[in-house]
């Protein structure tokens, strides 16, 4: 393991999330329509709404499959191209695992959700550092998470650290709204970036 996957304190990275907020399911069926339900906790690629299925652009980037709605594809290879100048040893012990992910959420406190994951929607990702990925390692995470926190607030990605889900980011609820509100939520927007 490289000292990417290393546990540091929580409380060495704060603030965390400052401004932002986990995305709604009301807000993400409202501006990306709900998926054909009912969803199990299992990938259900064919029930995901059909404006998520116009929205779907893949990236291959380095060891990186991106796999989302198109703003969040494009933003996610915007820092990951900052994230590879800045540090290349931190990018190299990166991988993902898995972006749209059509199911329910899983908490990481094992109860069962009816809520739908927001990964159904193409608007987050799980990070593993070192091919691994944590879930909930309580008030530690590794270090690799820790380094990507500025990264992806500083665009407007929620940390998952918010919901004890170390490994886990998503578009916040007021970044969605602001690319809605400027049209990068339309099918045309994403032919720009397929």
């Amino acid at each position: 393991m490289s000292i990417f996957g290393e546990l540091v304190p929580v409380d060495s990275i704060r603030p965390i999330n400052a401004g932002l907020h986990s995305a709604t399911e009301e807000t993400m069926i409202s501006l990306l329509g709900s998926p054909r339900m009912p969803l199990t906790t299992q990938d259900q690629p064919e029930r995901a709404s059909q404006l998520v299925t116009r929205l779907r652009t893949e990236k291959r980037v380095d060891q990186f499959h991106l796999d989302g709605v198109a703003p969040a594809v494009e933003s996610l290879v915007a820092i990951l191209a900052r994230v590879k100048a800045d540090n290349a040893a931190l990018y190299a012990a990166l991988g993902s695992d898995g972006m749209l992910v059509v199911r329910l959420r899983r908490p990481t406190n094992g109860k069962p959700s009816k809520l739908i994951s927001n990964h159904a929607w193409g608007t987050a990702i799980d990070f593993t550092v070192d091919g691994h990925a944590s879930g909930d390692t309580k008030q530690q995470v590794p270090r690799g998470i820790a380094l990507l926190v500025p990264y992806l607030n500083a665009t407007g990605w929620y940390s998952g650290i918010g919901f004890h889900d170390d490994m886990h980011f998503e578009v916040a609820d007021e970044t969605i709204h602001a690319w809605a509100k400027a049209g990068k939520l339309t099918p045309a927007a994403a032919v720009v970036g397929g």
